[in-house]
């Protein structure tokens, strides 16, 4: 492969020519990510959630670039969801944890995959130096802070979703830098309206009622394909279609109503549902630069601090 070029939803026309990255993007471990929808088992429910986790990570990948993050940093992003287990998120409605961030346990084994080795070697990286994202501070920030890949999945989901617009999306891209290790929004105005779209994509959609209900049942299914024997912890390291099918082939009356509920998606059945885990919480209080002509340095201010 000499470069990867295609049409992103997020930035356009876009190109990948850097041999080292394209090695990793070539491995079999990293090509697993077309086959598992970032939405999870919502994406049974709703067509049009097209997004992989192999389109995110690329993103994140371009987002960090554009961004001038240090190589080490892009590298990181590429590959900060390449132990995502299928159908994404809904492993964790079964080994439940407040972070929702079961993939992250299983990141050490992905990362120390010999194709993965192999081509992180070729860059001079060793796979040791990708198990914590929280070390890159462009990549990975805690909720509320913006980082790379909080602004990707909002920006992609936001597109998928029909919340957000292309001219938005343009618009806030060109309205982000970063000052020290620390990325902002320029304008407080498009903050604001960050904001706003980020805890209507929360209500809407991530953490709606709906989505709840999706994960739970999934989760169910799951918890019955484990009892039944047809499924365990390895067998979700595969891909989505692959623990569909063993879910389907199982015959199982319970797992077949459960998959049923949520293809054959029906309001009147959210109502008075109980739901044993909740979906994570998300929401934005990003910093904004300001401008202050008595200082040569440029400062920011968290969103919540402004008048």
């Amino acid at each position: 492969m000499d470069a990867l070029r295609w049409n992103d939803r997020v930035y356009g026309p876009s190109v990948i020519d850097d041999p080292g990255v394209l090695s990793i993007v070539s491995c079999p471990t990293f090509q697993r990510l077309r086959r598992i929808q970032q939405a999870g088992p919502s994406s049974m429910a709703y067509p049009f959630k097209t997004v992989t986790r192999f389109e995110h990570s690329l993103g994140v990948y371009l987002l960090l670039k554009r961004l001038g993050a240090g190589r080490i940093e892009q590298v990181a992003g590429l590959l900060h969801d390449i132990s995502h287990t299928a159908f994404s998120h809904a492993v964790d409605f079964v080994f439940s944890s407040e972070e929702q961030d079961h993939h992250e346990r299983l990141k050490p084994e992905f990362l120390q995959r010999e194709d993965l080795k192999a081509a992180l070697a070729g860059l001079g990286f060793v796979p040791e130096e990708f198990y914590d994202d929280s070390i890159y501070p462009l990549l990975e920030r805690p909720i509320p802070w913006l980082c790379a890949d909080r602004l990707d999945y909002f920006f992609r989901d936001g597109l998928a979703c029909g919340v957000t617009t292309e001219a938005w999306v343009r618009e806030a891209l060109n309205g982000l830098s970063v000052i020290g290790q620390t990325i902002v929004f320029d304008d407080a105005r498009i903050a604001r309206e960050a904001v706003g779209l980020f805890e209507k994509m929360n209500r809407n959609w991530w953490a709606s009622p709906t989505e709840s209900y999706i994960y739970n049942e999934f989760a169910d299914a799951l918890r019955e394909g484990f009892r039944l024997g047809i499924l365990d912890r390895q067998g979700l390291l595969g891909d989505d279609d692959e623990v569909l099918a063993r879910l389907r082939q199982a015959r199982s009356p319970l797992i077949d109503e459960k998959l049923v509920r949520i293809t054959d998606l029906r309001p009147e059945r959210l109502v008075g549902y109980v739901e044993r885990v909740s979906p994570k919480m998300r929401w934005l209080d990003p910093p904004v630069a300001v401008a202050d002509a008595s200082s040569p340095a440029r400062t920011w201010r968290r969103l919540s601090e402004w008048q």
